[in-house]
């Protein structure tokens, strides 16, 4: 009945009786054809027209000192004037990020063993922490009625500049992009990722989301996992390498739920098929730094939050070997410019996306 809509035929290869150490009905292959192929989301961002509830135009309050206020009756957003960072975000009085905590861009992982065997942990290290020196904080209401914030940075570690743009709507819903300018005549390393970090309270523990699952996948070994819905908790994202590294990650993802033991919470989709994890650590917790201390990952404590990444593309994992050998180049993250347009909106209650 929806000729835009995505579908695909699982296929599933079961051996129908034993064979030697192999039971019956053991899986021995499967696949996903395309019949119908993602179209992508719209991203047609406005106010809401609610029937028999008043929502009220958002207020933007430009007279204080410390922050940059947006609000209604339904929503509060306070940007922080010293860093320009989203550093409160509560949607129905529910606190969405987590207290203390920023919206951050974020360009980092904690390093695999792969990673280390390259020394990309030293190589890479401009893009850790860099510098995000805040030049401009601007705000209007644009024709549509929606309220528009606008960031610049300059990051002199990476010789680039980093735009950060909010439109924000009459519910609470924002329209994030994230904007990374690179100086083309800089010698500048790779990187691991692009995307964004919103630290979230630990209360978000179920995850729900449409894409590649239901195990950990990356872009350069993804195929094994297969494109559906799946519902899953935060806890379930960490798998317990022997050392502590980057882990839980899924991708091509069309839409993704973290909502708290209400059904309420947050709703993220992106133009294009993104990559996000969710995970009660941090990524400082499980980065041992320049040199592994060789630690266990049981011995890392679980952090008071739901670290939520939500990425435009992370550099692959590689496993060509462990000693030096890159992902292919076109599972990499060059010093180039890039662009990243995602929306966050309130989730009332668990419910599906019809895209």
């Amino acid at each position: 009945h929806c000729q835009h809509c995505e579908w695909l035929l699982n296929v599933s290869y079961k051996l129908k009786n034993a064979e030697g150490v192999l039971p019956a009905h053991f899986e021995v292959a499967k696949d996903q054809l395309v019949m119908n192929p993602f179209q992508g989301v719209p991203m047609h961002f406005a106010n809401v027209q609610q029937t028999n509830v008043q929502t009220e135009t958002p207020t933007v309050w430009d007279n204080d000192r410390h922050y940059l206020i947006v609000e209604n009756n339904d929503f509060r957003m306070e940007f922080s004037r010293a860093t320009g960072f989203l550093v409160k975000y509560a949607l129905g009085g529910q606190d969405i990020l987590k207290e203390g905590a920023s919206l951050t861009p974020n360009f980092w992982r904690a390093p695999t063993d792969n990673d280390f065997g390259a020394r990309l942990q030293t190589r890479y290290a401009a893009w850790k922490n860099p510098t995000l020196k805040l030049t401009s904080l601007t705000q209007k209401v644009d024709e549509d009625g929606l309220v528009v914030v606008e960031t610049a940075y300059e990051v002199p570690e990476v010789q680039a500049k980093l735009n950060l743009t909010y439109i924000i709507n009459n519910v609470g819903a924002m329209k994030v992009t994230q904007k990374l300018t690179a100086d083309k005549e800089a010698k500048v390393s790779d990187f691991f990722r692009f995307g964004m970090q919103l630290p979230m309270p630990r209360s978000f523990e179920n995850i729900e989301y449409w894409g590649r699952g239901p195990v950990e996948n990356y872009i350069d070994r993804k195929d094994n996992a297969l494109i559906g819905i799946y519902r899953q908790t935060v806890t379930e994202q960490f798998y317990p390498y022997i050392r502590p590294q980057e882990t839980g990650t899924k991708s091509d993802i069309r839409w993704w739920h973290m909502t708290d033991a209400t059904g309420r919470g947050i709703e993220v989709v992106a133009a294009e098929p993104f990559s996000a994890s969710a995970l009660h650590y941090t990524i400082e917790s499980l980065d041992e730094g320049v040199a592994k201390h060789q630690m266990h990952s049981p011995e890392v404590e679980e952090a008071d939050l739901t670290n939520l990444l939500i990425d435009k593309a992370q550099m692959g994992l590689g496993c060509i070997n462990s000693w030096g050998a890159l992902p292919l180049e076109p599972y990499r993250l060059s010093y180039k410019d890039y662009e990243f347009t995602f929306v966050i909106s309130p989730l009332s209650h668990p419910q599906y996306v019809g895209m």
